[in-house]
């Protein structure tokens, strides 16, 4: 079976209890996009809106993240300065995190943060990003994350399909390194980006935006 983790751009916490809610059971591994308002134009939960009184109460227990204890959460760190920020998702339940290679000149002390903290660490990337400043650091990550299109933080965006001869000389000298997509990810590019070497797949629009979600992550895990 394909894994596809099923991700969301949350604005807030109830399209992250509507949402996930329609995959329990279907998957383990869910992902969230936090975005700054800076290092993408987007804002979500919990930059949006002065949510961090509600990030607060999670983080020292008075509440719980939505279905915390249900899915493996993923936080695709779409921040400048990243490492401000690790501790407090760490405390909500995170158990796996994307930096990307461009967020942060500190890529040595997120992945240590990560890594002793027990939760993996995965290096994102753009389409044009630096292949070889990604490597210098691949000891000390678990997965790469290469995104579709360098038009990050947006729901529907076209799958760039130069991304595809990147994947493939990426995964040639490190075939042992997971790889994961993000953006683009439709029944139609799958079989191309497994092809490439990706083994896991990280969507959207392609769930949420269908008219049964269920039905929707099934056949896209029957790929």
């Amino acid at each position: 079976m394909t894994e596809i983790i099923p991700a969301i751009i949350p604005e807030n916490l109830s399209i992250v209890r509507e949402r996930f809610g329609k995959v329990l059971n279907l998957v383990k591994k869910v992902q969230i996009d936090a975005i700054d308002g800076n290092y993408a134009p987007t804002k979500t939960w919990p930059f949006n809106d002065n949510q961090f009184e509600e990030m607060r109460r999670i983080v020292e227990g008075e509440e719980k993240f939505p279905y915390i204890d249900d899915f493996l959460l993923e936080i695709d760190m779409l921040v400048f300065h990243p490492i401000e920020y690790l501790s407090d998702f760490i405390s909500v339940g995170t158990k796996s995190f994307v930096i990307h290679i461009d967020s942060t000149d500190h890529m040595e002390e997120c992945l240590k943060t990560i890594k002793d903290a027990g939760c993996q660490a995965g290096l994102g990337i753009r389409p044009s990003g630096d292949i070889s400043f990604l490597e210098s650091f691949l000891p000390e990550a678990d997965f790469v994350q290469f995104m579709g299109n360098d038009r990050v933080g947006y729901n529907g965006v076209d799958l760039d399909e130069n991304v595809l001869d990147k994947i493939k000389n990426f995964h040639k000298r490190h075939s042992s390194v997971p790889i994961q997509i993000d953006i683009g990810v439709d029944e139609e590019t799958i079989p191309k980006l497994k092809n490439a070497g990706v083994s896991s797949f990280i969507s959207g629009s392609a769930i949420f935006n269908a008219p049964d979600t269920k039905e929707a992550l099934l056949k896209l895990q029957s790929l």
